[in-house]
């Protein structure tokens, strides 16, 4: 009598002539999943930068927006907040440079979360007709907002260079902790793109999301000026972390290690979770979008 095979439907197994092949959903999780996503690496690559394309195509002044959004809020902030309100870095870094760093580790946060949302819903023609792993079109839209930073991180280095802010060793590590933030976009892109296939309220939620998140995270004051009762707090938003570790890494100042190491650990949890339920409702996506 035949044997009957049954095979992840990401692996397909060769079977024995004669057997019967028998196709079952994949697992939640599986090292399969890891492995097919490295093998689409060119794809995410490639998506990645069709997002880029797209975006600054048909713009008259082209990536010059990726420079002008931060330098205009940075206008904005200093005379609002740092003029008519008083508040200050509490360093001896002039505040225009301290708020441009933490405006733009901010922004590859909020760009990279609200391209990945939209990546299922803007691509439904891909999700519908071609195979290939879906979780690597949230993924590779945050790209777009790691190209706006590295227009952003130049700018703020020329500005540091403007303001003879002193350029110390400890620069080398801002890349490696901005990254986190650009994992923390992809983390909870998972999740918010999933949803939004199945309830398109999560675009009109993220700008109210981020204003109410903008306030709660350390970008045009620094976190000193909370009391200190409150301060605990501010550790279950890993984005507090992480702006405060990049501007520590831009100006040389005491590296906050226990919050940061706080805030990997939350972003791989949203993360690993976010991963599980991506999957979870991966099977509607064909029929939802």
């Amino acid at each position: 009598m035949p044997a009957t095979v049954e095979v992840d439907s990401t692996t397909l197994a060769a079977a024995e002539p004669g057997a019967t092949l028998v196709i079952r959903p994949v697992r939640v999780f599986s090292t399969d999943d890891l492995r097919e996503i490295w093998r689409y690496r060119s794809l995410w690559w490639t998506l990645g930068m069709r997002d880029v394309q797209v975006r600054y195509k048909q713009a008259a002044l082209g990536v010059a927006w990726a420079a002008l959004q931060p330098f205009t809020q940075v206008l904005l902030f200093t005379v609002l907040f740092n003029r008519f309100a008083g508040i200050n870095s509490g360093s001896s870094v002039p505040y225009p440079v301290f708020c441009f760093a933490g405006l733009n580790v901010w922004m590859l946060f909020s760009g990279g979360l609200n391209y990945a949302s939209e990546s299922l819903v803007q691509s439904s023609d891909l999700v519908t007709k071609v195979y290939f792993p879906r979780i690597i079109m949230p993924l590779a839209a945050v790209v777009t907002a790691i190209v706006d930073f590295a227009i952003g991180f130049v700018m703020l280095l020329c500005m540091m260079l403007v303001y003879r802010v002193p350029l110390h060793a400890s620069l080398l590590l801002a890349l490696p902790i901005a990254s986190l933030a650009a994992l923390a976009a992809g983390s909870v892109g998972l999740w918010t793109s999933a949803i939004n296939i199945q309830f398109r309220d999560v675009r009109y939620a993220l700008p109210f999301f981020f204003q109410l998140l903008v306030y709660l995270t350390p970008v045009f004051y620094p976190s000193t000026i909370v009391p200190e009762r409150f301060r605990p707090f501010l550790l279950l938003n890993p984005m507090v972390a992480v702006t405060e570790s990049f501007r520590a890494a831009m100006f040389g100042t005491a590296m906050p290690i226990s919050h940061l190491a706080i805030a990997v650990l939350e972003v791989l949890v949203i993360g690993g979770l976010g991963f599980v339920a991506f999957r979870r409702m991966e099977q509607t996506f064909a029929d939802r979008v």
